[in-house]
């Protein structure tokens, strides 16, 4: 589905394959929802962009960042899901000094709707200030992710404190692996807007690389805060372990005393045997009997 956005009145348009032309690419934002493709190459054809660069990702975990002359290619993820089903989708977001191309899944749709809505606040919108405002919006969803990263955290704490399935320990070290993969697209993400910050791309205007100072600023946030947790969950381990080998020992002290007791009630009740053994009055009854016996 391709759609046209003017960045200078904001006004939204949806365009069929044949009547999008080379003379339309001028102060425009072309979108490009679940690409087919023919879209693809057409667009590649009127945009002079490469195909291979609008191409989606089959990986989403690709974050990275290619400066060309006349445009940059800005591969970023739109993070869905972290725990229950880890779900991350690729997003492309290409720009130069008059034309942004986006290419997302449908699915993704929601995030590049509350950007569109901060055009409407400015008038002539440049094409590097719409990505920003796309990659700004990608970001600031993550702290919905780490309000639930917070809320598992703190339930993991209070299964470790009530009981000690041997599950539970497999359940803490897929949370931490699935936040060192969430902290490694926060970490790529970072470096990629850092760049950004320091290109010296004619199509990269002072006014877009201050603003990505909010989002490099948020993105280092939220690495810390996702090593804190992390962190966390680290030390829940240890007093899971702490809490078992507290109740190992108690078992050992209690299986001690249980034996101590054993051994004492043994020796009392096989001590008569042992004295009467020790000085033969076995067979001194033995010979009775027989005497008896004979007579």
């Amino acid at each position: 589905m391709l759609r046209l956005v003017s960045l200078s009145d904001n006004v939204e348009l949806k365009i069929k394959l044949k009547d999008l032309k080379a003379t339309q690419l001028t102060g425009i934002w072309l979108e490009d929802v679940d690409p087919t493709k023919e879209e693809l190459q057409k667009v590649a054809d009127i945009s002079g962009i490469q195909r291979g660069f609008l191409q989606l990702p089959e990986s989403g975990n690709i974050v990275n960042l290619k400066i060309e002359p006349d445009f940059g290619v800005t591969n970023f993820v739109v993070v869905k899901e972290i725990f229950a089903a880890k779900k991350i989708n690729p997003i492309v977001l290409t720009f130069s000094k008059g034309v942004i191309v986006t290419v997302s899944k449908n699915e993704d749709q929601g995030i590049v709707n509350l950007a569109k809505k901060r055009l409407d606040k400015i008038r002539v919108n440049q094409p590097a200030v719409t990505a920003f405002y796309v990659l700004d919006e990608i970001v600031s969803n993550h702290f919905v992710h780490l309000e639930h990263i917070e809320d598992l955290a703190s339930s993991l704490e209070e299964e470790v404190v009530e009981k000690t399935e041997p599950t539970l320990v497999k359940r803490i070290m897929k949370s931490k692996s699935r936040l060192t993969s969430f902290n490694k697209i926060l970490w790529y993400g970072r470096g990629l807007v850092f760049n950004l910050k320091k290109s010296d791309a004619l199509y990269l205007s002072s006014k877009a690389k201050a603003l990505f100072d909010s989002t490099h600023e948020y993105l280092t946030r939220q690495i810390d805060i996702v090593e804190t947790y992390r962190e966390i969950l680290s030390d829940s381990i240890n007093a899971y372990l702490s809490t078992v080998s507290n109740k190992i020992n108690f078992s050992i002290m209690a299986l001690t005393v249980v034996t101590l007791y054993l051994t004492a009630i043994t020796t009392i009740t096989c001590f008569p045997k042992t004295v009467a053994t020790f000085f033969g009055i076995s067979q001194f009854g033995n010979t009775n009997t027989l005497i008896i016996f004979t007579i």
